[in-house]
């Protein structure tokens, strides 16, 4: 595919596609945020895979704090494909994905503290991917790790000569289940996360009850009796 100075998203299927884009900077961030605001409901998956230059980091001033919240909030499963260097704001931006596919000759780091400290929430949702421990070591320790390390340490999903093709299997396979059930689930585990364990499980309970009277919980019922394919609406 080739690159647009621009971010864009088109419809393949089922999945909406995010890509272009030359720089992390201020401009970008600013697409970013709208192009996710026009990401149609009736998507099953997002996939983000911008340029390779983006995942190089910030390139000049931005703001600080959560700078990618619109599309870490898209009830979407989303997908990030990392190919090349994957370095600060550019790993920050990789993390608010839910899935990540990378290329083998991927390479993932922070700046080192002496030069900046990430500025986008990449500390606190690095910690929720690999734990305190790994973290640390990343951050301290590390000046890189590679695709081998980072699929060992969860940090990325997948690790493929193609990422985008891997991406797109994955996409398609997540777009054959029910999307509510999946937007559901996400949604669990995301708010999970900062909620104390009886208050979790309450959570997840109430959503469980709410996909009971879905048009698509029946049809998957149905087709499991049945023994065929289901076909999920979102209803």
């Amino acid at each position: 595919m080739s690159a647009s100075s621009q971010l864009s998203i088109e419809r393949i299927e089922d999945i909406a596609l995010i890509s272009g884009g030359v720089a992390l900077d201020a401009r970008l961030l600013g697409q970013l945020a709208d192009i996710c605001g026009c990401v149609s409901d009736d998507a099953r998956v997002v996939i983000l895979n911008p340029d390779p230059r983006v995942w190089l980091g910030f390139d000049g001033p931005t703001d600080f704090g959560d700078l990618f919240q619109a599309f870490a909030d898209l009830p979407q499963p989303t997908i990030a494909v990392l190919a090349g260097p994957i370095r600060d704001g550019g790993l920050e931006l990789a993390l608010t994905a839910d899935l990540r596919v990378a290329s083998v000759d991927c390479r993932l780091s922070f700046n080192p503290l002496t030069e900046e400290f990430p500025r986008a929430g990449g500390l606190q949702r690095l910690t929720r991917a690999v734990g305190r421990s790994r973290a640390t070591q990343l951050l301290m320790l590390e000046d890189q790790i590679d695709a081998t390390t980072a699929l060992d340490w969860g940090l990325v999903n997948a690790v493929a000569d193609d990422p985008f093709e891997a991406a797109m299997t994955l996409a398609r396979s997540i777009a054959s289940r029910g999307p509510i059930a999946t937007r559901y689930a996400k949604d669990a585990i995301r708010q999970g996360l900062d909620m104390p364990l009886a208050q979790a499980l309450h959570y997840e309970t109430e959503l469980t009850i709410l996909l009971q009277d879905t048009a698509d919980r029946a049809e998957g019922v149905e087709a499991f009796v049945s023994k065929r394919t289901p076909q999920f609406s979102g209803n």
